[in-house]
């Protein structure tokens, strides 16, 4: 028995004022915010740490503030959110979804639940999921499943893994933007290869179809070599994996930024040069896309244990992308 909802809600809300076409090129931002609830005051259990959830309310507030105002700083296109939750048990009541949707009223927003529970009341119930954010003209948002991990976490939450794919129109070309969040303790990363697979088979049915296609998120699975300095006890690394290239097909690249990581391990709190850190945020684009540029916004962890990753894209004719796998 689980006591998470077999379905996948979804929530939609539209943007205070008309949205207009995109032009030119197109910039994305992709974050794991972390639910508000992981920045450098906090470790995480199922990491190797001792906590459950945030040290306190005025912590997730805290975190909140500074998530929004770099969101508020920066307004790129398309935000591809992962680990936005509603007010329960993770956030301390706090009601991040709302507040991040308050902060983007410019953009419309796909809210779509991988943790909902069914039974827990209000303080303790759980509603996290996928957030994408648009400030441009769309099609919609859609979801599509992926498969799922065996075993239920903590043995009564099942997570119901799935992408948000979202379709819309730049100049001339047709573009479709995939939002995704693999697995992250799923045993010998089996899951993951499971749900990259299926990611990418979806990627490329999108791109067969002559559309332009960005698939970006945390995959969970470093993205790039890194050798960010650490002191922690190796230990801390045993859900990451590299990512693996011979997956992507001729012409397929990845956009990360080598000089700033992206996640931090939570076996314990964050300390700078200390907690092991690297690359596994970012976006994936098929060969006629180009990557005029990746930045990864080095925000020292004080708000999230991941950090935003910043993408500038254009369609090109296929063949004449840049050959180079890592912007």
């Amino acid at each position: 028995m689980t006591l998470t909802d077999k379905s996948i809600p979804v929530q939609r809300t539209a943007a205070a004022a008309e949205l207009q076409p995109a032009s030119g090129t197109l910039n994305v931002m992709t974050w794991n915010i972390g639910y508000s609830g992981l920045g450098e005051e906090s470790d995480f259990q199922a990491d190797g740490g001792t906590m459950l959830r945030p040290p306190s309310k005025a912590v997730v507030e805290k975190n909140l503030s500074g998530i929004s105002a770099v969101l508020k700083d920066h307004q790129p296109d398309i935000i591809l959110m992962q680990e936005l939750a509603a007010d329960g048990f993770l956030t301390r009541g706090v009601n991040v979804l709302g507040t991040v949707k308050h902060s983007l009223a410019d953009y419309s927003m796909f809210f779509s639940s991988d943790i909902r529970t069914r039974f827990f009341p209000g303080p303790i119930s759980l509603k996290h999921g996928l957030g994408t954010f648009l400030r441009v003209a769309n099609k919609g948002t859609k979801i599509v499943r992926i498969p799922e991990e065996p075993e239920a976490l903590m043995g009564f939450i099942r997570r119901r893994y799935h992408v948000q794919v979202t379709e819309l129109k730049l100049g001339e070309t047709d573009w479709a933007v995939i939002n995704v969040h693999l697995s992250a303790f799923d045993e010998g990363a089996n899951t993951r290869m499971q749900q990259l697979r299926a990611v990418l088979d979806l990627a490329r049915s999108y791109y067969d179809s002559g559309k332009a296609v960005a698939v970006g998120g945390d995959w969970n699975m470093r993205l790039t070599p890194t050798d960010f300095s650490y002191t922690a006890d190796d230990s801390a690394q045993f859900w990451i994996h590299d990512f693996p290239r011979e997956e992507l097909g001729d012409g397929w690249q990845i956009a990360v930024d080598p000089s700033t990581p992206s996640v931090r391990t939570n076996e314990q709190t964050y300390k700078a040069g200390v907690n092991y850190t690297t690359i596994i945020d970012g976006l994936i684009v098929s060969p006629n896309v180009e990557i005029v540029s990746a930045k990864g916004l080095d925000l020292s962890f004080q708000y999230t244990d991941h950090q935003p990753v910043m993408v500038t894209l254009r369609a090109v004719a296929t063949g004449d992308a840049p050959v180079e796998a890592v912007n």
